[in-house]
């Protein structure tokens, strides 16, 4: 699935449709998601409190946009996954119940 980015504050939002917070598992109200970056692809998982590393890893709430959630991503990641937010398009796809986001080709 491809989508764009759309500014928020000072960094982008990206909007992610209801089915692929669904095959993720997420309760978007109350999920909370790690951020890790490999090889210029972001990974989104759930990460719970409990874990261990919950405090060594990015990790973010959903936000509700609309009828939507959406992930907001400071500059600073779009830096390190090479993407410029204001003319680059991202795929995004769900493999087990992680989102992987890339920049699109």
């Amino acid at each position: 699935m491809r989508k764009t980015l759309t500014a928020r504050g000072n960094g982008w939002l990206l909007i992610i449709p209801k089915l692929l917070i669904k095959l993720m598992g997420l309760q978007p109200d109350s999920s909370k998601v790690q951020l890790k970056i490999k090889n210029k692809i972001l990974y989104v998982k759930e990460i719970f409190p409990d874990n261990p590393d919950f405090d060594k890893f990015l990790v973010r709430s959903l936000s509700k946009k609309n009828s939507s959630y959406g992930l907001y991503m400071p500059n600073s990641i779009l830096e390190l996954l090479e993407i410029n937010p204001e003319t680059d398009k991202l795929n995004l796809e769900v493999e087990d119940t992680v989102l992987i986001i890339k920049k699109a080709d």
